[in-house]
């Protein structure tokens, strides 16, 4: 990297940078060399399947949705989840509405949602190499972080897991707002006020957690452009802020009506507990050696992290002509972006913390990095040039070698509970996955697994119950679903399942009450109303049966002989 000059964080208003033809060129072809290397490290995610987590519920259990354009709206009017009997939390439209394009044109093909995947971690990463140059940060420099931004295994799970994409797309949002934020301050131009608007609502409707804008452009207004709040422009920007966020928050009321409900005290709870995880990502991001698809604070190393920080502190101190405005803001940046993740409304649930989450917050410790220049204390320019290709070659294997642990759905979770033992989840949720694999036997030894580290885990007993069932052991079973039901009274599958043992044991008037429960809770479950159907046409009970079929067909459900309503 060359030698810094000392500059404001974002470029003067007056000034404009000169840049020779060859500069010109070369600017080109940064940009070339980086859709390259993203397509060359990542294009093999293109041919991977689904993981099963989370996807088969955002894409898989909603593709009808997904499919019709004319939901495009009702996206803005739903938790992005659609799921039945639980509190809901994640306001995600713009998320969904990509996965719905996605949807129209590949279906339930998983190469789309890849390719999606793909084309926003390239996007994001040049629309962040020009961040950098806004900055006014040299060629170079900008190329060298965006090309390290664009090969780091840390980011590996935004592009090869498919919900991951809400940070690439969130930090596509953020860095085309902060372009046209740099550029309104330096021209006053109220076209860039209002795209940088547009960018900033996006961003937003991405991921709840773009509302730590609102906190850090008035940061960077005020502390970095020197500027007053009284600054005419500074209000206007405010006031669409201001604006954004109160429409956000109306029609995320309008659509969680059974939201998750944060008390203060259990945030900076949460918050405290989980604190020490920014060791561990500072760690993985200088030295990446301990990645995992589904890492918890208990099996992830804070060696790394340590020797990150004090090496960060020993390049600090020795380092000449330090900017320490906008050191400050790389570290605000990166925090700002990663704590939210830390915050848990259920403290007895086991956090993860998916290293995709780290997506945006990496800007800030890049403008640390270049900031500060580590290699530049190297005084033979080729030896720089080489130890830097070093580095840019080994973060590449990493992530090449990293991806396949995404590469379909029991390798995923077989890598989740390998790498993260003490997490129920990934027990329960590898022991789906064999089970999948009709590997009955394994599968009942990670389900036992994931209720010895913690006896409420969700969906555990129901799992077992079913293994039991393929087993014929219906008492067994019975007890597993009953035992699901106390911790998770109102889980569809739970209860509907909990009448096939009742009816395998010719319980048969208690089978049809939780079938019918069933539907109650879940107006959409097919299973139920095949089997009711069954029931009441065996017994030739025509008022039960006609019952059944006019609710199928107020929900839209396909009726047997039918062709599907959709």
């Amino acid at each position: 990297m060359s030698k810094k000059k000392k500059r404001n964080i974002i470029p003067e208003v007056n000034p404009t940078i000169k840049i020779s033809k060859f500069e010109e060129i070369f600017s080109h072809h940064a940009v070339t060399w980086l859709i390259i290397v993203g397509v060359l490290l990542f294009g093999k995610t293109l041919f991977f399947d689904f993981s099963f987590f989370d996807d088969n519920v955002l894409i898989l259990d909603n593709i009808g949705f997904l499919r019709n354009i004319g939901n495009i709206f009702k996206a803005f009017q739903m938790d992005v989840f659609h799921l039945v009997g639980h509190s809901a939390a994640y306001y995600r439209p713009i998320l969904t509405i990509s996965f719905m394009i996605d949807a129209i044109l590949g279906g339930t093909n998983p190469f789309m949602y890849h390719f999606g995947n793909l084309f926003l971690h390239i996007s994001s990463t040049i629309t962040l190499y020009y961040v950098f140059r806004k900055l006014r940060y040299s060629l170079n420099q900008s190329f060298v972080v965006s090309l390290i931004f664009i090969a780091h295994p840390i980011v590996s799970q935004a592009v090869a897991w498919i919900p991951g994409r809400n940070d690439s797309l969130m930090a596509l949002f953020i860095f085309l707002a902060f372009i046209q934020l740099i550029d309104y301050l330096k021209n006053r131009v109220n076209k860039n006020l209002i795209w940088h608007l547009v960018f900033v609502t996006l961003a937003i409707f991405t991921k709840e957690t773009a509302l730590v804008l609102s906190v850090i452009f008035p940061l960077y207004y005020v502390r970095f452009r020197k500027e007053s709040f009284a600054n005419k422009n500074i209000i206007m920007a405010a006031s669409g802020w201001i604006g954004i966020v109160f429409v956000w928050f109306i029609l995320r009321s309008l659509a969680l009506t059974n939201s998750i409900t944060y008390t203060f005290s259990t945030m900076v709870q949460s918050l405290i507990t989980n604190l020490p995880a920014t060791i561990q990502f500072i760690g993985k991001i200088f030295l990446p050696f301990n990645l995992s698809v589904l890492p918890i604070i208990q099996d992830t190393s804070f060696i790394y992290g340590i020797i990150s920080i004090i090496a960060l502190f020993i390049i600090l101190f020795s380092t000449k002509n330090k900017q320490y405005q906008i050191l400050l803001f790389g570290v605000i940046w990166f925090l700002a972006f990663l704590l939210p993740s830390f915050i848990r409304p259920n403290l007895d649930v086991v956090a993860d913390f998916l290293e995709h989450r780290v997506y945006v917050s990496l800007f800030g410790i890049l403008l640390i990095l270049i900031e500060l220049d580590p290699l530049s204390i190297i005084q033979l320019k080729p030896l720089r040039q080489w130890l830097l290709t070093g580095i840019v070659t080994i973060l590449c294997i990493s992530t090449f070698i990293h991806l396949n642990n995404f590469q379909n759905r029991l390798v995923f979770w077989e890598n989740a509970a390998t790498t993260s033992p003490h997490s129920p989840l990934a027990h329960r949720n590898y022991g789906v996955m064999l089970y999948f694999e009709k590997q009955y036997d394994q599968a009942l030894k990670e389900y036992q697994k994931a209720l010895e580290l913690n006896p409420k885990e969700e969906m555990a007993h129901n799992n077992l119950g079913v293994i039991y069932l393929k087993q014929e052991k219906y008492t067994e079973a019975e007890t597993e679903f009953n035992m699901e039901l106390e911790n998770n009274p109102s889980y569809d599958n739970a209860i509907f399942n909990l009448g096939l043992a009742k009816f395998k044991q010719d319980k048969i008037d208690e089978a049809i009450k939780l079938w019918e429960q069933t539907i109650v809770i879940n107006p959409g479950y097919t299973g139920a109303y095949s089997n009711l159907l069954q029931y009441y046409s065996s017994q030739k009970d025509t008022i039960n049966y006609q019952r059944i079929i006019n609710i199928m067909q107020k929900y839209g459900i396909s009726i047997p002989g039918s062709n599907p309503s959709y």
